[in-house]
């Protein structure tokens, strides 16, 4: 029995890194994409368009392990579930991750699925968020919860404002990027503090 526990804890510890590891892995490739193409300029590029061109390769994968990592988030998610509404938080970031994948597999230039995916992952994410904290008052990460949801929501409807499609607009640069920024912190925080599967 206790050698059971142990591997079960040691299952979960390893589930809350692998996710974490995912996340850090994003971060780390959004970062280093941006030192080795200085012929694109920050705060007016989109980060998709860094993913065509040296070291886009790079980026596509940490786009595909973000997209991971919220799957396996939403599956914990799953686990965790005592509602209806849980099922719901679990839909939406997993639609959300689905547009992660779907940036990553078409890249920019194929615009109408790569726009959707982008759609779906920014536009989700938020509402993803706003309906945790309505649902989740009790939990040690509301107050952090609640304020992703806050930036989250804000940089997008930025974004939307905007009503640029093309991707040479420093403000749509800019919120898209920040929005990025904000979810990915929140996926990181929450995969390291990522409550163990219920016994």
């Amino acid at each position: 029995m206790g050698t059971m526990t142990e591997t079960t804890r040691f299952s979960d510890i390893l589930y809350r890194r692998l996710t974490f590891a995912l996340v850090l892995w994003f971060g780390i490739t959004a970062v280093f994409i941006h030192t080795v193409r200085p012929d694109l300029v920050l705060w007016e590029r989109n980060l998709s368009i860094y993913a065509v061109g040296p070291a886009g390769w790079l980026l596509v994968s940490g786009f595909y392990a973000i997209a991971l990592a919220q799957l396996l988030i939403a599956l914990r998610l799953y686990e965790l579930r005592q509602s209806a509404g849980d099922l719901l938080i679990v839909f939406l970031l997993t639609m959300a991750a689905f547009g992660v994948t779907l940036v990553a597999f078409y890249p920019y230039t194929i615009r109408t699925p790569h726009n959707l995916g982008a759609a779906m992952q920014l536009g989700l994410f938020p509402i993803f968020l706003w309906l945790w904290v309505f649902l989740h008052r009790g939990d040690a990460l509301w107050r952090f919860t609640l304020l992703m949801a806050l930036l989250s929501s804000s940089t997008f409807v930025v974004l939307v404002w905007n009503g640029e499609t093309d991707y040479n607009i420093g403000t749509t640069a800019l919120a898209q990027k920040s929005e990025i920024l904000v979810n990915s912190l929140w996926l990181l925080v929450y995969a390291w503090h990522m409550p163990p599967r219920p016994r």
